[in-house]
């Protein structure tokens, strides 16, 4: 089956097919088994990967109207240099973007430059960009494609390098492929250790979808509660079916695990600039949790060895350096391995279709639903309800004075109920104060003073008033009556802005004094482009902190988890978590 990866943006490990990515590694095998044999076919030992169905297309590219440009807003060597290198090698385009003196230095926003720079090619362009922002390249993949449409040029391909705290692809793919050469191509089971600051390393967060390429998968995590794994990273690795075992020190994981440590150790530096501000005394104690002493070399299993992020620090590394040069040093050879995973990544990035057969066992799985390449971003027709089955609401089922336009923004927005149709509104004489209003809703004011759909503007009536139907649960409800509201003037977007500020409120279809349908609104699977919303996150790269002012916020409902910044929420627990 053909891989299809020219101008596919990579901003997270997910972003690649189990196949993608094990094809990626085949070969990048290959091509660093050939040049270590002087040029000549190498026929290795282990099984392939996959089944390369290309195998016999030179990874050159050699196509001088191509460009990458490195994008990167913060400090690289390593992953700069092999990636430049790797660009140098297909005989394209390289240009090194200097952010400290670009027109980010006058306010203009990422978006606007990149435009700029996709067009300076007459063929595809690559970004491959390293930002303190969250979430650039999935921006960038949303509203790039339409405008190098515009110029007859193929659509522009991002590869994130890493954004904030967040993940690392590029990172992850290269420790991927390293662990499999320390395993000899066998992907059957891992047994790992990650030890330092897993709270903070970007790789370290990937993990938790690079590790996915082993059948059978067992981390240790080595960390302080300053350096501890995130929890929603931790429940994901076991949601997966990984076996995970915490430990806070590396004194504790050799004394406690001695009889069953993992062969496999991979440090993280400490990075206490994202710490705050520490004592040095605390920084210490720290650092000596999370290091490794020469004097434990001999406690360890026979064939360990050390994976490490660089650069590391040459005052207090994490491993002594007099290790360097034992073999349990397996981060030389890690390092070297960023090139040749390189080369093939932007080959295949850049001209043609990979042709991969499906590894034994595997078919592969997509990458996580997005916003496709160029899609408009506009309300998704698609939801599921709060509680109870999927409502099936066409137009059809609206009375005639609501019109189609109504019934289109019920069925995208919420839930349609059977119950109760043409129910009589009145009630009884002697309880004239407890009419049923037309539309019952609960509207967020807006901090002018008015509110996100403007209905204000409506005479009506509204109050707070107890349920008759669950008298004995004393619930109380807040209805606004709208008399002479026009349902026909109703529109998507304001179904979805009440749908998210007012998850279950009740919207009665009401004619001649009767409820003719009742509809109760969900939570939208999707929210943007509405007024008013943005991301609190302030490293997001839709935060408006950041000025990027033409980045739409956007949000996916998914099943409430805990998080490090909601920890240990799981009772009373919302149903949703955006």
């Amino acid at each position: 089956e053909p891989c299809a990866l020219a101008g596919r943006t990579i901003q997270e490990v997910s972003d690649l097919s189990l196949e993608e990515q094990l094809y990626l590694f085949e070969r990048a095998r290959r091509m660093k088994e050939k040049r270590a044999d002087g040029g000549a076919a190498v026929v290795s030992e282990a099984p392939a990967l996959c089944q390369v169905l290309d195998a016999d297309v030179p990874e050159k590219v050699d196509c001088n109207d191509s460009t990458v440009y490195l994008v990167f807003m913060e400090g690289s060597t390593r992953t700069r240099e092999s990636l430049r290198n790797a660009a140098v090698y297909h005989g394209v385009k390289v240009n090194e973007f200097q952010a400290e003196t670009s027109s980010f230095q006058k306010n203009e926003t990422i978006t606007d430059t990149m435009k700029m720079l996709s067009v300076y090619s007459t063929q595809r362009t690559v970004f491959v960009i390293r930002s303190p922002l969250e979430g650039v390249c999935r921006w960038l993949q949303t509203v790039l494609p339409t405008h190098t449409e515009k110029f007859g040029i193929p659509r522009a391909a991002f590869l994130n390098a890493g954004d904030g705290t967040y993940t690392h692809p590029l990172g992850e793919l290269v420790d991927d492929f390293s662990l499999l050469e320390q395993l000899r191509w066998d992907r059957s089971a891992i047994h790992i250790a990650l030890v330092g600051d897993l709270a903070h390393g970007r790789t370290a967060h990937s993990k938790v979808d690079g590790l996915k390429v082993f059948e059978k998968v067992r981390v240790d995590l080595v960390a302080p509660s300053a350096f501890a794994y995130p929890v929603e990273y931790r429940n994901r690795m076991r949601s997966q079916g990984f076996e995970v075992r915490e430990f806070d020190s590396v004194e504790e994981y050799l004394d406690k695990a001695a009889d069953s440590l993992a062969a496999i150790w991979y440090f993280y530096q400490a990075q206490f600039k994202r710490c705050g501000d520490l004592p040095h005394a605390t920084k210490t104690a720290l650092g000596n949790k999370v290091s490794f002493r020469a004097e434990w070399q001999r406690r360890l299993p026979a064939g360990t060895s050390f994976f490490q992020t660089l650069p590391r620090d040459k005052e207090s590394p994490l491993i002594p350096l007099s290790l360097d040069s034992t073999p349990l040093n397996a981060w030389d050879r890690h390092a070297s391995n960023a090139y040749f995973l390189h080369v093939i990544l932007l080959g295949c990035q850049r001209w043609r279709q990979c042709h991969a057969g499906h590894a034994a066992g595997e078919a592969g799985g997509a990458g996580a639903s997005r916003p496709s390449e160029g899609q408009k971003l506009v309300y998704s027709g698609r939801r599921l309800p709060l509680r109870g089955p999927r409502g099936a609401l066409v137009a059809a089922e609206l009375p005639a004075g609501c019109g189609p336009l109504l019934g289109r923004a019920l069925a995208e927005a919420g839930e349609s109920s059977a119950r109760r149709p043409g129910a009589d509104l009145r009630r009884p004489r002697r309880r004239p104060h407890r009419l049923v209003p037309e539309l019952r809703l609960v509207l967020a004011p807006h901090p002018d003073g008015g509110n996100m759909l403007g209905w204000t503007t409506h005479i009506g009536t509204e109050g707070i008033y107890e349920s008759s139907s669950r008298k004995d649960e004393k619930i109380m409800k807040g209805i606004i009556s709208l008399p002479n509201f026009k349902f026909e003037t109703v529109s998507v977007p304001e179904m979805k802005v009440l749908a998210s500020v007012a998850p279950g409120c009740t919207i009665n279809a009401v004619k001649a004094s009767k409820v003719v349908n009742k509809y109760r609104l969900s939570v939208p699977e999707r929210i943007y482009n509405l007024p008013n919303i943005s991301c609190r996150n302030s490293a997001c790269v839709s935060c408006p902190q950041n000025r990027q002012r033409d980045v739409v916020a956007y949000f996916e409902r998914v099943p409430f988890y805990e998080t490090s910044v909601l920890p240990g929420l799981t009772a009373e627990a919302p149903e949703f978590l955006f």
